[in-house]
This record gives structure tokens, C-alpha cells and sequence, in this order.
């Protein structure tokens, strides 16, 4: 049986565990799907804005027709399509 400083320190590196929380925002229309990494190194988030650029091109909140937006250590998708792929690559 575990004690409890064994489950303590067990919940914490779960809580460290890399994951990718996912949603959609009702009051976003133009990128209602996002995905939040979490713990993810500072080079893998490098890595993935490179991706994210070489495979659904630039971000821009300005343009009216861009695949994906980021903000706030979150990433937006207009298509849950994109938001999948995202999931299938990252996770």
C-alpha cells in the first residue's frame, strides 16, 4: 500500500505529465477549436510554431480567413479538421 507522501509525489509528476487540453468557445466563431499544450519544453514550442507555420501557413488575427490563430498559450482552429491533426502530430 502506498503512503501518503508515495501518492503525493505520484500525483505531482502526473500533474508534470505533457498533455493537450482541448475545447471549443461558443463566443469564438472564427476559431471556436483550440488546444492548450501543457508542460511542453521551450524548444517544442518552437517546434510546433514552425509547424504550425510550414503546414497551415501564417497566424494572423487580422486576416479573415486564416486556418489557425494563437493566443495566450493556446492555439485556434477554424476547422476541427486542423484542430485533429494538430492532436495526431503533438500528442
Amino acid at each position: 500500500m502506498k503512503t501518503k507522501r508515495a501518492m503525493s509525489d505520484s500525483r505531482r509528476a502526473d500533474e508534470q505529465l505533457k498533455r493537450l487540453e482541448t475545447g471549443r468557445a461558443d463566443n469564438q466563431p472564427k476559431w471556436p477549436y483550440w488546444v492548450c499544450p501543457y508542460h511542453y519544453s521551450r524548444a517544442e514550442w518552437i517546434d510546433i510554431e514552425e509547424w504550425m507555420k510550414e503546414t497551415m501557413g501564417t497566424s494572423n488575427w487580422l486576416e479573415e480567413n486564416a486556418r489557425w490563430v494563437s493566443s495566450d498559450r493556446k492555439y485556434w482552429f477554424r476547422e476541427e479538421a486542423d484542430r485533429t491533426f494538430f492532436l495526431l502530430r503533438w500528442s
